[in-house]
């Protein structure tokens, strides 16, 4: 995910009814930042960085 060093973060913006996607990014060690409206869609914007991503690819 994080080959480019320019690259910090990643953020997704999966609808907020989407509990099966958010459970998925969870896993890989995003984290909520918070809630968007997106014209008529309810969105969760989460965000990895790349000491998160590091850590879990590290601990497991």
């Amino acid at each position: 995910m994080f080959a480019d060093a320019a690259v910090t973060a990643i953020l997704v913006d999966p609808l907020a009814s989407n509990t099966r996607t958010h459970r998925f990014y969870e896993r890989l060690g995003f984290r909520w930042v918070e809630a968007r409206r997106f014209g008529d869609d309810d969105c969760f914007v989460d965000r990895l960085d790349r000491a998160g991503w590091e850590y879990k690819r590290d601990s497991q």
